[in-house]
């Protein structure tokens, strides 16, 4: 239960960061959904600051290796006790996302980590809400106020996404992903805009985490693909996987940059 809430604290964090979104079909139209987190940079960092690597003749303890994955319909079965005791918004939060589950590696010695979160489907319709789903599994842990408040006071929260809504279509000739832009308030566009305008010199420090930050997009399928009408898409050499990529700061200006159709051979 704890390396459980630890998961859905870095969760909760995680924006400078790559991301990448991958969806997988198969022959029945079922498939599963999993966006992953690549911390690695992250690690880098927290180990320059904290002083390590400053003397490589020092004999130093094997680093930490993980690879788990974590099912939140398990958790519930494991732990319904606690879960039951949970105040009511908590547990029905945990009841929206039992279908969803979690992954961690980790290789401190290779400077390694990657955290996702995910879902299998039967059809394509189970993807109507599954950003909301993903949201609301980052939301569930015992320091959310912590995270709302460090969001609040810093540029983390404009930068965390938004509350776009996106829409998978999937059938035997075609593909889509398509973005419904949700509308923002005068208040969240001037913050924006100040952030993007670079006037701040906390918001410019805050600001690089992000500019080599990168979301991609993966999608695979059963069958050829025929076009997908995004530039720089790239389309593996058995004609069944689009790759394409956008800069996270793109992908905030414009979250419709990420939007795609692709056709198959028939």
């Amino acid at each position: 239960m704890k390396n459980f809430i630890a998961c859905l604290v870095f969760l909760s964090l995680l924006t400078s960061c790559n991301v990448t979104e991958t969806v997988v079909f198969t022959e029945d139209g079922s498939g599963e959904f999993l966006v992953s987190y690549d911390m690695s940079e992250i690690m880098a960092q927290m180990e320059d600051a904290m002083g390590g690597g400053a003397d490589d003749s020092e004999k130093k303890e094997p680093g930490e290796v993980m690879d788990t994955t974590m099912v939140f319909a398990d958790i519930m079965e494991t732990y319904k006790d606690s879960v039951a005791a949970l105040p009511e918004e908590q547990r029905l939060a945990m009841e929206y996302v039992k279908d969803m589950y979690m992954t961690m590696q980790m290789d401190e010695d290779a400077g390694k980590m990657n955290m996702g979160i995910g879902m299998k489907f039967n059809s394509i319709s189970d993807l109507k809400d599954i950003q909301n789903k993903i949201k609301k599994a980052q939301s569930l842990n015992s320091q959310s106020g912590q995270v709302d408040m460090m969001k609040s006071q810093t540029p983390l929260g404009a930068l965390s996404g938004s509350d776009d809504n996106v829409d998978y279509n999937y059938s035997d000739t075609m593909f889509s992903r398509t973005t419904t832009i949700a509308e923002k308030t005068e208040e969240e566009l001037e913050e924006l805009n100040s952030l993007f305008e670079g006037e701040d010199e906390t918001d410019k420090e805050f600001m690089q985490y992000f500019e080599a930050s990168y979301y991609t997009v993966k999608l695979v399928f059963p069958k050829r693909v025929k076009s997908a009408n995004v530039e720089d898409a790239v389309i593996s050499e058995d004609g069944k996987t689009v790759t394409y990529k956008t800069s996270w700061m793109n992908y905030i200006k414009n979250p419709k940059s990420l939007d795609v159709a692709v056709t198959f051979y028939e």
